[in-house]
């Protein structure tokens, strides 16, 4: 795995100011982009889907709303990585036990976890260069929490 901190610093300033601004709307979980794209946007519905080639090994919390998902693979992007924000009915210290137990129970390796004003988790597992989520209190600071799932997966040998 290869060390990047300012990238690292740099991805959680970042997911730290689309957090707090709450720059993406509120939409949806959904795993799939729909078959008839017509028929999706005639339903009004703003839902947002998780890019191809996201790793299925990682869960959320239950009742989450995709706020925002970006990423892929290439050739579309340089690298295989994906940015998720995303919104659920739990606290901040709810939805941080929620990921450090689901990350653990799939085999990732905790690397560390930073509290502050957002709870950032740092992970790693093979096959991934960077992985991090940041949690912070949403605007119901008492029942809603926003967190932004980051992974940056090692370049595949050609």
């Amino acid at each position: 795995m290869t060390s990047r901190p300012v990238f690292r610093t740099l991805s959680v300033i970042v997911a730290t100011f689309v957090a707090i601004t709450g720059c993406a709307p509120a939409m949806g979980v959904a795993q799939e982009p729909p078959v008839d794209a017509d028929q999706a946007s005639d339903s009004g519905a703003d839902t947002v889907y998780l890019p191809e080639g996201f790793p299925e090994t990682i869960n959320f919390p239950q009742g989450t709303t995709l706020r925002s998902a970006t990423g892929g693979m290439p050739p579309d992007y340089a690298s295989r990585s994906y940015l998720i924000e995303g919104q659920a009915g739990m606290s901040k210290a709810d939805m941080a036990s929620f990921f450090q137990a689901m990350l653990e129970k799939k085999g990732f390796e905790i690397l560390s976890i930073e509290e502050g004003y957002a709870t950032v988790i740092m992970f790693a597992a093979p096959g991934l260069d960077d992985g991090s989520v940041q949690i912070v209190d949403g605007f119901d600071s008492d029942t809603s929490a926003i967190f932004t799932l980051s992974l940056i997966m090692e370049a595949e040998p050609e």
